[in-house]
């Protein structure tokens, strides 16, 4: 009789139990059925790859675009595998995230390749991921969503500061020097040309030559010793003057003709050298220019004559390759009057045709992939003395 009365119980047990789980919430195959809905949602539905660029108005940006643009006619015309192609251009990130959505209604997405144009991007790249579509990271990185990228792609910008820093170096900078940085914005292609820079004078990265496959340390040109983090703090604090140019060379334009007084005001209170940190051609560009107009009198050119002065860039523009050849009649002039040496980090727009044809790569299963992994394409200081060799892009 107890064991019938305790068997009672606990089958009158498990039964309110399941009425009180039935009342509070879903039951399991509700659940079930609503997660298997969820999930075909998420799911890809074609074939479609939809390529997403900066504007291509000019710049390196403006050829890595035309390059996507000129991939993109190559899958439609059937050059790539049974896909079609979509190419999407926007000025901001907040268009990029009303692009996605876009992309989102067409229901048709087999991937995308992102290239975000700043950091609001991130709303969109979250979406992609939310929807279960796959998506490369271009260019610039957004890291609170790079962990869910297919990859993230782009030229090496930590090796871009290095070589910069490698360059600067080698033709005499010091703890002491007045040091000029031309910045582009605040992403982290930014961000990482800068600590690039530090790591390098502070002996945490080498300059990988990747033109002739060579390795430099710090060591190797500076007298087998790295900076110290004082050394670097002085570099960039005491006679330090940077500016976020946005990569335009109008607004790098402005930043020189208001500044460049007070530039060469603190390089002759030190050692009489200026040493310009420069992160795209556009705004090292705009230096040759002002100097070859009239914003300054002779005065003042004068006294720039009379400092040791190198100048840095990273892109690869035919412009800037033309003034190191010699052949620009206006501008290579003025860079030999003014500059004791120029130089370009070479810095591959066609890597943006590499970036899309890793998306298909991924959708074809041709390539061994680990989500949120990162590829950069490696970078290497083009001057006058290689210069000869290379066919820059059209800028302009």
């Amino acid at each position: 009789m107890k064991r019938r009365l305790m068997a009672f119980l606990l089958v009158f047990s498990m039964a309110a139990g399941l009425t009180a789980c039935k009342s509070a919430g879903k039951n399991e195959e509700t659940e079930v059925a609503e997660a298997e809905e969820g999930q075909e949602e998420r799911e890809p539905l074609g074939n479609q790859i939809y390529v997403m660029t900066a504007a291509p108005d000019h710049g390196w940006t403006g050829q890595g675009a035309a390059y996507a643009a000129a991939f993109v006619d190559e899958i439609n015309l059937g050059l790539h595998g049974d896909y079609a192609a979509t190419h999407y251009i926007a000025d901001h990130g907040e268009t990029q995230n009303e692009q996605v959505q876009e992309i989102l209604a067409n229901h048709d997405a087999a991937g995308v390749m992102f290239w975000g144009c700043d950091e609001a991007a991130e709303e969109g790249q979250q979406a992609l991921i939310d929807a279960g579509i796959p998506w490369i990271s271009y260019d610039r990185i957004i890291e609170s969503t790079m962990d869910e990228a297919v990859l993230n792609y782009s030229g090496d910008n930590w090796q871009s500061g290095v070589a910069v820093a490698y360059y600067l170096l080698t033709h005499g900078m010091t703890p002491k020097s007045t040091l000029v940085q031309f910045t582009g914005d605040a992403s982290t292609v930014s961000e990482r040309r800068a600590e690039g820079f530090r790591k390098f004078l502070l002996g945490q990265e080498d300059y990988y030559d990747a033109e002739g496959d060579r390795i430099y340390t710090v060591e190797d040109v500076n007298h087998g010793a790295v900076w110290t983090q004082e050394e670097v703090d002085k570099l960039c604090s005491e006679n330090y003057f940077e500016y976020n140019c946005d990569w335009s060379n109008e607004k790098a334009k402005e930043y020189i003709e208001s500044n460049l007084p007070s530039w060469i005001e603190a390089a002759r209170s030190t050692d009489h050298t200026l040493f310009v940190f420069s992160m795209d051609d556009e705004m090292s560009m705009a230096f040759l220019e002002v100097l070859s107009g009239d914003a300054f009198d002779d005065g003042v050119k004068e006294e720039l004559r009379d400092l040791t002065v190198y100048m840095s860039a990273v892109g690869g523009m035919e412009e800037m390759y033309a003034v190191l050849r010699g052949d620009d009649e206006e501008l290579s002039p003025v860079a030999d009057l003014y500059f004791e040496g120029l130089m370009s980090v070479y810095y591959n727009p066609v890597m943006t045709q590499t970036a899309i044809q890793k998306l298909l790569d991924y959708l074809d299963g041709t390539w061994e992939y680990v989500l949120g992994a990162e590829d950069y394409e490696p970078v290497f200081i083009v001057d006058s003395g290689n210069v000869s060799q290379y066919e820059g892009f059209l800028g302009r």
